[in-house]
């Protein structure tokens, strides 16, 4: 994959393009690539996803904290799978989101992206305070000869996908429903790190996983997830939370794999997990034998789910 930034401008081809944030990459992102395809072949030009980093909120609200459902590097991976070899991979600044909406039009779509088609969503806005629309871009593409085409939205039991219900769903430990807007299960990669040892002492080893800071983590509970390590997929049961039975007080995300060789050293190793299931809510047992007891029923579970 080719991924072009400023730096590149002008691109040396006439494109059909794709805008936005794209985050999680779901359902509705997936109905504008296939567009953004289709007007491409008929047209002869290249077919160009055009994304930010950092998320544009981040800049223009940076107090609301916003968690992303892909890194960058995961959105990368993830256009790559969906078929585009080219990407542009836009610096969100202030300095950007002051910039006009006709301006923006002249200075990036028609001279640096060369843009002969633009495919955009129902609620596209851009330019500066959002004020350019669909009927605004649509009347620059006659001023400058590109060709704008609007795709409706794509919905999920009467509610339209979008990044923003996905993330609201997985904070609600809803993984399942967030995997059919998404159309794949959504995922965590983090390095294994050292923890307390407290699992291996229960007879259930777990890895501690450190996720990177801007990424969303689902409701505190125990998950069924397929767990990645070395082209290898493996079951097994993550749990987030705070281990109320031993009042820890930082959040941990640890994932117990099943048939792992017990010899295998996990440490520092990079682990994918992907959510499959809600199985229960995080709950402070009587003892530990109670909590021995949950835990091997939940492996149980587990392994009927995913086996």
């Amino acid at each position: 994959m080719e991924i072009y930034s400023p730096k590149d401008f002008p691109l040396p081809f006439d494109t059909a393009i794709t805008i936005g944030a794209f985050d999680g990459i779901h359902l509705g992102h997936r109905a504008l690539f296939q567009e953004t395809f289709k007007i491409s072949e008929l047209k002869g030009l290249v077919p160009l996803v055009v994304t930010f980093n950092p998320h544009p909120r981040k800049v223009i609200q940076p107090h609301l904290e916003l968690k992303l459902l892909t890194t960058l590097e995961e959105k990368l991976e993830l256009l790559e799978r969906e078929g585009f070899s080219r990407v542009v991979v836009l610096p969100f600044t202030k300095a950007l989101a002051e910039i006009t909406a006709d301006l923006f039009v002249e200075k990036y779509l028609v001279d640096y992206l060369r843009a002969k088609a633009v495919v955009i969503g129902f609620n596209f806005r851009f330019g500066r305070s959002r004020t350019g629309d669909t009927e605004l871009l649509k009347n620059l593409g006659q001023k400058y000869g590109f060709q704008v085409t609007e795709v409706p939205p794509v919905k999920l039991e009467d509610k339209t996908i979008s990044s923003t219900l996905i993330r609201e769903t997985l904070k609600k430990g809803e993984v399942e429903k967030a995997s059919k807007m998404l159309g794949r299960n959504y995922t965590l990669i983090g390095k294994v790190i050292s923890g307390k040892g407290r699992g291996k002492k229960l007879g259930f080893p777990t890895a501690n996983l450190l996720i990177p800071s801007e990424k969303l983590i689902p409701a505190q509970g125990v998950y069924a997830v397929w767990v990645y390590l070395d082209f290898q997929r493996f079951p097994g049961a993550l749990n987030i939370g705070y281990n109320p039975t031993f009042d820890e007080k930082e959040l941990s995300i640890e994932v117990h794999i099943l048939d792992l060789n017990g010899d295998m050293d996990l440490y520092n190793q990079a682990l994918k997990v992907e959510f499959v299931k809600f199985i229960r809510g995080e709950k402070k047992f009587s003892s530990i034998e109670e909590l021995i007891q949950q835990i091997s029923q939940d492996c149980q579970l587990i392994r009927k789910v995913l086996i």
